[in-house]
């Protein structure tokens, strides 16, 4: 596998002007767009409160955009999720990430007579800022650097075949995958043999894989106002440990009041033994803004 073909992904990254809409230009009537840009708030104060408690208050800022073009015989889109957010809790003196994420995904699909199609996929993960373990020692709250922007970032490429049906879901399965795992040298180069950072042996800066992948993507509105959003993805590796399936799953509930105030409620699941041989779970709740631009 050539590795310069995962890389492509950087020419799929399209920036354009931040509004919640759909676009479909007259001169260009096989393409579209849609970008969102929200802020999530959360906050919590307490005074005189027996049962105790915890001064804080966090926000996250979240950015999508989708690009697509459609033809009779082909069809292809790409994404890009983007958000960021801190705390800020009383008696730390640093602000703490609560959530951090940097995806894009392309889709190519070459139309058939049947409901599913030829399909090529990429996607790159990462995050989009340093991430740090906060640990009390003698008083204080120390901070420890664990991983950063790029390190790690995961990237795979696969061929296999699709089923679309817009929003309301879409299929890609990819019984061939190659993906790559990339981190910086400064996170391997103190390892100790047989030990490893997000899978990457010492001293080195990547791990390629050779495996499946499958990966689902569904909205649909349960009630009036109410739409349950959900993204699920897993990818096994042909080359050791294939027993071993990495999965990733998000659902989202948006509640929404009007065009610009909605209120959301998110969980995910992620399992990597990679990075932790364990179950990871994060579960957001709050108000989001939409912001016209």
């Amino acid at each position: 596998m050539n590795k310069g073909a995962l890389l492509l992904c950087f020419a799929l990254l399209f920036i354009g002007n931040i509004h919640a809409q759909t676009e479909a230009s007259d001169s260009l009537p096989k393409w579209k767009h849609e970008r969102k840009l929200n802020v999530l708030l959360n906050q919590s104060s307490f005074h005189n409160w027996l049962a105790g408690g915890v001064n804080n208050y966090s926000g996250t800022l979240k950015l999508d955009y989708e690009l697509a073009y459609t033809s009779t015989q082909w069809s292809w889109s790409t994404t890009l999720d983007a958000a960021l957010g801190y705390a800020k809790t009383q008696g730390i003196d640093h602000l703490v990430k609560t959530e951090d994420q940097l995806m894009i995904n392309a889709i190519l699909n070459r139309k058939t007579e049947n409901a599913w199609n030829f399909s090529s996929s990429f996607n790159l993960k990462t995050q989009n800022a340093p991430a740090y373990l906060f640990e009390e020692a003698e008083d204080q709250m120390m901070r420890t650097k664990t991983s950063a922007f790029f390190s790690p970032a995961y990237m795979y490429l696969g061929i296999g075949i699709a089923h679309d049906k817009g929003d309301a879901l879409s299929l890609q399965f990819n019984p061939l995958t190659a993906r790559v795992i990339v981190v910086d040298r400064s996170y391997t180069m103190a390892l100790a043999p047989g030990e490893r950072f997000f899978g990457v042996a010492a001293n080195k800066t990547t791990r390629w894989e050779a495996g499946a992948s499958f990966a689902l993507q569904s909205k649909v509105e349960v009630l009036k106002n109410i739409s349950l959003e959900t993204r699920f993805s897993l990818i096994t590796n042909y080359l050791e440990e294939s027993q071993n399936i990495d999965f990733d799953y998000t659902g989202s509930i948006h509640m929404k009041v009007n065009d610009y105030l909605s209120a959301l409620l998110e969980v995910q699941l992620l399992y990597d033994d990679n990075a932790l041989a364990d179950l990871q779970t994060r579960q957001i709740f709050g108000l989001v803004i939409s912001l016209p631009f």
